[in-house]
């Protein structure tokens, strides 16, 4: 897996800016379930993987690095609302193929369930890391686009966006 200690505390940092904005209750992980599961059809749209028919190639490596962020944001939430240590376990991924793997992450971010288990959320996040590798990002290229997400928030929760 990357070395998503820095992400991992900045989405840690994020997440305790909407807890003082917002409740933390059954309803805000139930949107955030959902959000996850757009954020990863927003990816998916974005590498155009599925689209055999079309001539036009992936979209600009940028704007899919932005949308994988954003995936990595909600998945490194549920890793924090279930206290998991990047020194634990993970299971592998079993997918080499871009497509089958867009579908493990939608399987396993679907099965999040109400009450999020350490299991479900690591099966994602196995998924999601296997997923950025298949994209050829680098860990650079993620924590680059960590700090500018972050600021992003930070920008939005002070002007009530």
């Amino acid at each position: 897996m990357y070395d998503l200690t820095n992400i991992y505390k900045t989405t840690k940092y994020i997440d305790d800016l909407f807890v003082v904005r917002y409740p933390n209750d059954k309803e805000i992980i139930r949107k955030n379930r959902l959000e996850l599961l757009v954020e990863i059809g927003e990816l998916a749209n974005e590498t155009k993987c599925f689209k055999y028919w079309s001539i036009k190639g992936p979209g600009e490596k940028e704007k899919i690095l932005e949308e994988y962020i954003d995936c990595l944001f909600m998945t490194l939430y549920f890793s924090n609302l279930t206290n998991i240590s990047l020194d634990e376990e993970f299971p592998e991924s079993s997918k080499d193929d871009l497509v089958d793997t867009f579908i493990n992450v939608y399987k396993y971010a679907s099965s999040i369930s109400e009450v999020p288990t350490k299991d479900e959320v690591k099966q994602v996040l196995v998924e999601l890391d296997h997923l950025g590798k298949l994209l050829e990002f680098t860990i650079e290229d993620l924590e680059r686009i960590t700090d500018k997400k972050k600021n992003i928030i930070e920008d939005r929760l002070n002007s009530n966006y």
